[in-house]
């Protein structure tokens, strides 16, 4: 009867023993719980050593001091860098030893020569002048003695111009007066049918030295034959001398073909530096190329 009479006694009993039992329950789940690993997770995070701190502290300056090193070679890199020096190119030509004998540098230094005809006149040099077996045995004996060989000689006349048939054997001066080398008095020992020929029109053939343009000359070489004219050899001073054309007249270089001249032919020794230079003259001339 007291319990129905008193109803919220036994109620307020009952919800705090339950309170109770749900509290000891609580704490129970809890302590079962692995509280440890919590406790050493969370002082891991939050709580840090002093080392740790200072390292965390000074890591925007540690930073900065690596740029600052990337940016800046090392010393040691500086001085090794510094310390090389750049290999010397080789030489593209050897030098001659010291030892080398005198001729053997001339030889060296001298450029290769090119035996190829060019297409420019050229004065002619004697001395160069590939010169035959008997004239290399006059060339080491005394001059030969002057006397006239070919005492008379007569010419025919042909056209054009009423002009005397000539050949160079006609002028060859160790032919017909036996003389080698030939001198400035020439003209003067030359027999008196040669001398009858200054003066006159003469008709004679021969090959034209190369030129120094391909038309249009008023003036060339007339040579002997086509070895002076295309093989570079310089000639005797009889063996070529110089052509004047007519007034208003030119020719075309006739290259290795032989062909003939008719002009005034003059005898006269020119020197120059008491050298002589030449000893016969065409003037006032023709070609006829047939």
């Amino acid at each position: 009867m007291q319990a129905h009479q008193n109803p919220t006694h036994h109620t307020i009993v009952s919800l705090l023993t339950l309170t109770l039992c749900s509290l000891a329950l609580w704490g129970t789940g809890c302590n079962s719980s692995e509280q440890t690993e919590y406790r050493q997770y969370s002082e891991q995070v939050d709580a840090k050593s002093p080392a740790e701190e200072e390292t965390t502290d000074n890591a925007p300056d540690q930073v900065a001091s690596v740029e600052q090193q990337q940016s800046e070679p090392a010393p040691e890199t500086i001085t090794q860098t510094s310390a090389v020096k750049p290999a010397k190119p080789l030489p593209t030509e050897t030098s001659p030893k010291p030892d080398a004998a005198p001729a053997e540098l001339k030889s060296s230094s001298q450029p290769a020569t090119d035996d190829s005809l060019p297409l420019v006149a050229q004065r002619p040099d004697p001395s160069r002048r590939a010169l035959t077996k008997e004239e290399q045995q006059a060339a080491t004996q005394e001059p030969r003695e002057v006397k006239i060989l070919i005492k008379n000689k007569s010419f025919r006349h042909i056209s054009p111009g009423n002009a005397l048939q000539v050949s160079y054997d006609d002028i060859d001066l160790l032919k017909v007066m036996n003389m080698e080398p030939v001198t400035p008095e020439a003209p003067q020992l030359m027999p008196q049918w040669l001398k009858d020929l200054d003066g006159k029109r003469i008709r004679i053939r021969g090959f034209m030295y190369p030129p120094f343009q391909q038309s249009g000359n008023e003036y060339f070489l007339l040579a002997r034959d086509n070895q002076i004219c295309c093989f570079g050899k310089n000639p005797k001073i009889y063996d070529l001398f110089p052509v004047v054309l007519k007034d208003g007249v030119t020719t075309d270089y006739i290259l290795n073909r032989p062909f003939d001249v008719v002009g005034v032919f003059h005898i006269k020794a020119e020197t120059i530096d008491g050298e002589l230079e030449r000893i016969y003259l065409i003037d006032d001339a023709i070609v006829i190329d047939q």
